[in-house]
């Protein structure tokens, strides 16, 4: 993959990638700040900010006027909130680039943030906020997050706690992105059919004056918590469950084998999890293992959606698939199937603009510099089946595994983490 990348004087790093056998641009920006930098005081600040950036700006002073400005040229815009980015997006035909661009910019640039917009846009992030408590198959991954990271903002909602977004104030919000809306820690990736240096020069011109600052902290990951398990009683016709443990940072050695690990353990309809637990025993329709990755840590869990008189033997069938990972190593011909799986999941990601423009503005943010399609392929096809199995003794032990789940009350009730593997006694 060829692209230009250049770093304006105020710490915005800009990368193109010129796609002429496209029709499309897409625009990636990643801002270094989520719900990682807030406190108690503020929690859900940056969801609300990033609601609150398409209500109306100097230029484009009504929503109105902003999804009009994309939407008529036949293209998107969006923006998400995760733990330690905010992303916004756009994709537009080719030709129409630049004025996706001068959106974006300007609502980062130039938010009107009024009081009266944040008072009607605070009952909408209220009823999201309560939209996600009242769907176990969401809240259950909340609740083991509280038990991964205890009393720290990356185990609490993203979306934040009702209370505190109703106190929540525009004075507060501008506050937040003085503070957070560091151009030393955005990057912004576009790719497609267009010049490269007639991008460089449009994003310099929208956004290469915004006064260098240094940024939001993060607070340190704390240790798990003591509580091993952690339930919710909630009449159903299922029982919501998480199993999770702490994995590896993002630039951590061990984060590839992870995903591989990851990848044989529940990615997919020939995952170990999906065969297991859905087309042997017919015990879930959901069933599946996650990775997340942050600067200094990381956790991976595994998630299964049961009737309620079958949880333990979900709980038992999906602990034993992650111990057989433990205990045997995976066989060559599997480990080539996910190794395929992997690297085509790639090649297909970098077909089309969004993608591109995704991968570059992610490599850069999180790994500082972008690794090729080939080198990525050449870590994956590394890592053989001992190191799967290193890292599946040390991180998925059964002692540090964290419960979760969501049900009715007998059967979420007798739920507990797994217990530690008796030691073998030497003779």
């Amino acid at each position: 993959m060829e692209y230009t990348r250049v770093v304006l004087p105020n710490g915005l790093r800009v990368l193109v990638a010129e796609m002429p056998e496209t029709r499309s641009v897409s625009i990636t920006m990643y801002v270094g700040v989520g719900s990682r930098a807030e406190t108690r005081a503020n929690a859900g600040i940056s969801h609300f900010i990033e609601h609150m950036l398409f209500k109306g700006t100097a230029k484009r002073p009504t929503a109105a006027d902003i999804s009009y400005a994309v939407e008529a040229l036949g293209g998107s815009v969006n923006a998400s909130t995760d733990r330690e980015v905010t992303v916004f997006s756009a994709r537009v035909p080719a030709r129409h680039y630049l004025v996706a661009l001068d959106v974006i910019a300007d609502m980062i640039r130039a938010p009107l943030l009024r009081e009266s917009d944040v008072t009607a846009e605070r009952n909408v992030v209220i009823e999201e906020i309560r939209m996600y408590r009242d769907q176990p198959q969401d809240r259950v991954h909340t609740l083991v997050d509280e038990l991964l990271y205890p009393r720290h903002p990356l185990g609490w909602e993203i979306a934040g706690r009702e209370p505190v977004v109703r106190s929540l104030s525009a004075a507060e919000m501008r506050a937040f992105m003085q503070a957070g809306y560091a151009p030393g820690r955005t990057v912004i990736a576009i790719a497609g059919r267009l010049d490269a240096g007639e991008a460089i020069r449009a994003v310099e011109n929208a956004l290469g004056d915004i006064a260098a600052r240094p940024g939001l902290s993060f607070s340190k990951a704390p240790q798990p918590a003591k509580a091993r398990s952690k339930v919710l009683v909630k009449r159903g016709e299922q029982v919501h469950l998480c199993i999770g443990w702490r994995g590896a940072p993002q630039q951590h050695a061990d984060k590839w084998a992870l995903d591989m690990l990851n990848a044989v353990l529940g990615e997919g309809m020939s995952s170990r999890l999906f065969l297991e637990l859905r087309e042997k025993r017919a015990l879930a329709y959901d069933v599946h293992s996650y990775e997340a990755n942050y600067s200094d840590v990381g956790h991976l869990v595994i998630y299964a959606g049961v009737a309620p008189d079958r949880v333990r033997e979900a709980v038992t069938a999906a602990l034993a698939e992650v111990a057989r990972l433990r205990d045997q190593t995976v066989e060559d011909a599997e480990l080539g199937r996910v190794r395929d799986f992997v690297k085509g999941r790639i090649d297909l990601r970098l077909e089309g603009t969004a993608g591109v423009a995704g991968w570059l503005a992610g490599q850069e943010m999180f790994y500082d510099r972008i690794r090729t399609v080939d080198e990525i392929g050449a870590i994956v096809d590394s890592i053989g089946p001992a190191e799967i199995q290193r890292v599946a003794r040390e991180y998925l032990r059964p002692e540090l595994a964290y419960l979760a789940a969501i049900g009715p009350r007998v059967a979420v009730g007798p739920l507990a983490a797994p217990e530690p593997e008796p030691m073998e006694m030497a003779s």
